[in-house]
């Protein structure tokens, strides 16, 4: 399993700790999820790193979703669990997401992204990547360049970024179809959000790659 130096901190009892002391309420939140994920056509969801599962719970009361969160902090998978039936936890992490590639209609991260080093960040996009099969929901500090913020004793556990320039340079077939900001009066720590959407294929592949996985695949390929 992999591990740096941020997830270690974040398994001890630093980590607990944040759990017990950040405490929100879901329902100050459902009204800038429903703004985010307005119009979007999803079913299956999931946050990572969901903390004791806030985020999940206000998406509950937005609609019908499978809601699934990966979290790597034991006592927050405890507390998670514990706090409603209609979502489900498992203890993980961001570089090594156990679900099969496309697996969820949304992927999203909430506060995050800025405690990985720039050297592990492009790891986790891949990972966010690879399971969403439609749209990535980054909810993050920003800067617009990179920026250490001395975080309760540690230089090396916080960063702001332009996490939007992150994406789109690593993943060419994403689009930034929507973004906004939340202040604290609006249930967020005055965050930025970003939501991508993966481009479509062309028509022409789509067919070729259905007439390829049928009987009648000719063994042409002709494909621009």
């Amino acid at each position: 399993m992999r591990e740096t130096k941020q997830l270690k901190v974040w398994k001890s009892k630093f980590g607990k700790n944040y759990t017990d002391r950040n405490i929100t309420d879901p329902a100050i939140r459902v009204s800038a999820f429903k703004r985010m994920i307005d119009g979007l056509n999803i079913k299956k969801i999931l946050e990572v790193r969901c903390g004791s599962g806030h985020n999940l719970i206000a998406l509950s009361k937005i609609g019908k979703y499978q809601l699934i969160g990966i979290e790597l902090q034991e006592y927050a998978v405890k507390k998670a669990r514990e706090s409603s039936n209609l979502i489900s936890v498992i203890e993980g992490n961001c570089f090594e997401i156990p679900f099969v590639d496309s697996y969820f209609d949304l992927v999203f991260t909430s506060g995050v992204l800025i405690h990985i080093a720039k050297k592990d960040l492009p790891k986790a996009i891949d990972e966010i990547y690879r399971i969403s099969k439609k749209y990535i929901l980054a909810i993050e500090y920003y800067a617009p360049e990179d920026t250490i913020i001395h975080y309760r004793g540690y230089n090396d556990l916080l960063w702001k970024r332009d996490f939007k320039k992150y994406f789109l340079k690593q993943k060419s077939d994403l689009g930034c179809i929507n973004e906004g900001f939340w202040s604290k009066e609006e249930g967020f720590d005055d965050c930025n959000w970003w939501l991508f959407e993966k481009k479509a294929k062309s028509l022409k592949k789509i067919i070729y790659e259905e007439e390829k996985n049928s009987s009648n695949y000719s063994g042409q390929d002709n494909i621009d």
